[in-house]
């Protein structure tokens, strides 16, 4: 009996490979079909992003050197518009930190994206506005550039992170810019990562005008970082006489403490801003007295 299930298995064995063999056949020949066209895929793929990296790069140089009809040629052979390059910074990016106001009118009627930022979290509109590049701004904005969106990353020539547009503009005292951001609704309070606002960045450069638009446009001059500084502080501490008599005479607390319980005055007299000190010192006995402030004449 198990003899004649052995012979009925083994013809059954023999059968199946007889009947099966084309089957495995086609498909062997069927899988070999599809791995050629993969590779052919994939080859074709790749030639594709090669030429397309190619064309990418020549479309930074053209923009870098504000040829136009270069950069039309390029983005209709299959440059994106919105390629980036190694800091992730867009061709807009590039014309709108360069200050190149055509280039920019060019890539934005080619659809570039005004809000991508690049690997530190920066657009095109915190690059113009740090720059000082005031058409340029307006430009940006009016394609809808959102003029409180922060940087991501601390910037290597910044020291910072969550820098702003307006904090760039006031930072590098630039005016007609800050002014400008400040009239389309820039958050004038926005704080970075270590708490600092525009105020504090425009007290430490100490351009007494740019104090006066932002604390005009509703800047809390109380508001503290977080070393417990205000803008007061900060401008009696990089010496800024104009800052400190513009914030004085707006109000600000000549009496505020930092984290190391230190006031303006004492930071004034321990760094020898005899001025300034002499103004804080006034100031303070006229707030004692009710009496209006005003700022003292430098010293002869």
């Amino acid at each position: 009996m198990n003899e004649s299930k052995c012979r009925v298995l083994i013809c059954s064995l023999c059968l199946l490979m007889v009947f099966s063999s084309p089957a495995l056949a086609a498909g062997v020949k069927k899988t070999s079909h599809l791995k050629i066209a993969v590779s052919k895929t994939r080859k074709k793929v790749k030639m594709t992003a090669a030429k397309r990296d190619q064309l990418n790069m020549e479309l930074f140089a053209a923009v870098d050197h504000q040829e136009g009809n270069a950069v039309v040629r390029l983005l209709s052979s299959g440059a994106q518009i919105n390629a980036t390059d190694r800091a992730g910074m867009t061709p807009l990016m590039h014309a709108a930190l360069r200050g190149e106001p055509e280039m920019v009118r060019l890539l934005l009627s080619k659809g570039a994206s005004v809000n991508m930022m690049d690997i530190f979290g920066i657009t095109a509109l915190m690059q113009a506005s740090w720059a000082g590049h005031t058409g340029i701004v307006k430009m940006l904005v009016a394609h809808g550039a959102d003029p409180n969106m922060q940087s991501t990353e601390e910037i290597p020539t910044l020291r910072a992170a969550e820098v702003s547009a307006l904090m760039g503009a006031c930072m590098n005292d630039n005016y007609a810019v800050a002014k400008f951001l400040l009239a389309r609704n820039a958050d004038v309070n926005e704080r970075d990562a270590e708490g600092q606002t525009a105020l504090m960045y425009a007290a430490h450069q100490g351009d007494p005008r740019m104090t006066n638009l932002l604390v005009s446009h509703g800047a809390n001059m109380e508001i503290k970082d977080q070393f417990g500084r205000t803008a007061l502080t900060l401008a009696t501490i990089y010496g800024r006489r104009g800052a400190v008599c513009a914030l004085i005479a707006a109000g600000a607390d000549v009496n505020t403490k930092d984290i190391h319980n230190m006031t303006p005055a004492v930071y004034a007299a321990a760094l020898d801003h005899d001025a300034i000190y002499r103004v804080l010192k006034a100031a303070m006995v006229r707030r004692a007295m009710c009496a209006p402030v005003q700022c003292l004449p430098p010293a002869p």
